[in-house]
């Protein structure tokens, strides 16, 4: 049941709220109990069931190279875009009885987002956290909010991580005092090891000539306009003209909004929103601007240039989310008014050595077979239970 529509009758949404919580806590041990632990049996999830992306679908795919006698299921929601899933695949749709009823049963978990608070994990079960924001600049879960019930800390086996400041943020927005395999982000060995081949059918999904550059923009959510429509907050007609002057060529532009926004308005450039995977968006890159958004850390990898458009940092501090560091003391290229981003977009200076910085800032470890020593974990640990 989703929920969110009652959101504006506070009283009505949390009653209902409440009573899914105790319902779902319900219903997964009367399955636990009845069913048992499928010890072959592996559950992924991905930002709560809105698509196969992520680092859960690398680990997944690797999973099955490894191990294809596994049974892989996913909780996928009806309208996510399913041309990649993979036929080996069981899906279920999120928040159903039959999705608790899997996730009850599993032997593994694998969850790039926080839990449910109701949801329980029973004793047999491993369940492994990929966080989706590494390298964020946004503080989250318990340092956003210390008197909040997050279950993941106590609950986690394994944390998946990127970078000494990931470890960091585990321990302090998680709670999490235990194991951490800091070898890379899984959605990140694309970035690392990008095919050629993989581009070229990402450009032909997307209409988009090989010859043809690409900027991209795709900022975070404001939690003071969850859901409302927006539009990008400059000419994006003008800023490729500015940048087929400065480095020449054919550019085009892609605005991918976070999925708590509403729909974007978008002119002069082609919205891809809803694209399932965001590291396909970022491999085929040349320009990203973002502003708060984890992605950034991420797009450092490829040596290109990122710029954060930040001219509305205060408000955004004040209104939305404190942030767990300076970012003008990390060595982005920071843009706080237009004049800085089109300065900032028309610079002839290489970025590499720029990101390098960056990198050495977040302790970053990017192993680039970081998806495949997470299946190794999960294949080891399924087999020692096993024998």
């Amino acid at each position: 049941m989703n929920l969110r529509s009652l959101q504006k009758r506070p009283l009505i949404y949390k009653t209902l709220v409440a009573v899914r919580s105790v319902a779902g806590r319900g219903w997964m041990r009367l399955q636990h109990r009845l069913r048992g632990i499928r010890p072959q049996r592996v559950f992924f999830s991905s930002f709560r069931g809105k698509a196969y992306c992520d680092s859960p679908r690398f680990i997944s795919e690797a999973l099955h190279r490894l191990r294809p006698d596994l049974e892989i299921v996913w909780q996928l929601s009806r309208n996510a875009y399913d041309a990649d899933v993979p036929g080996y695949v069981h899906t279920v749709p999120p928040r159903s009885l039959k999705a608790l009823s899997m996730i009850a049963t599993s032997r593994c978990l694998v969850d790039n987002f926080n839990r449910p608070m109701y949801m329980p994990k029973f004793p047999e079960q491993l369940y492994i956290q990929t966080w989706h924001g590494d390298r964020g600049f946004k503080k989250c879960q318990l340092d956003m909010d210390p008197s909040a019930p997050y279950p993941d800390g106590a609950q986690m086996d394994l944390a998946v991580s990127g970078s000494e400041f990931g470890n960091a943020v585990y321990r302090s927005a998680f709670g999490y005092a235990g194991k951490i395999l800091c070898q890379g982000i899984p959605r990140n060995d694309l970035l690392i090891h990008p095919a050629s081949q993989r581009m070229r059918k990402v450009r032909t999904r997307l209409n988009i000539k090989e010859d043809v550059r690409i900027l991209t923009y795709a900022p975070t959510f404001r939690d003071t306009a969850v859901g409302e429509p927006w539009t990008p907050p400059f000419d994006i007609s003008h800023l490729l003209s500015l940048l087929q002057q400065a480095h020449g060529g054919e550019w085009t532009c892609l605005v991918r909004g976070h999925d708590l926004c509403g729909n974007a308005r978008v002119e002069g450039a082609m919205d891809v929103s809803n694209y399932p995977e965001m590291a396909e968006i970022l491999m085929i890159t040349d320009i990203l601007i973002t502003d708060y958004s984890s992605c950034a850390g991420d797009f450092v990898l490829t040596g290109r240039r990122v710029i954060l458009y930040q001219p509305d940092r205060a408000d955004f501090v004040r209104d939305d989310r404190a942030l767990y560091m300076d970012p003008s003391q990390t060595g982005y290229r920071i843009a706080q008014s237009m004049s800085e981003l089109e300065a900032h977009l028309t610079s002839s200076e290489d970025d590499r050595a720029r990101d390098e910085a960056i990198l050495r800032y977040y302790g970053a470890v990017e192993s680039g077979h970081a998806a495949q020593s997470v299946a190794e974990y999960i294949s080891s640990a399924l087999s020692a239970v096993q024998h």
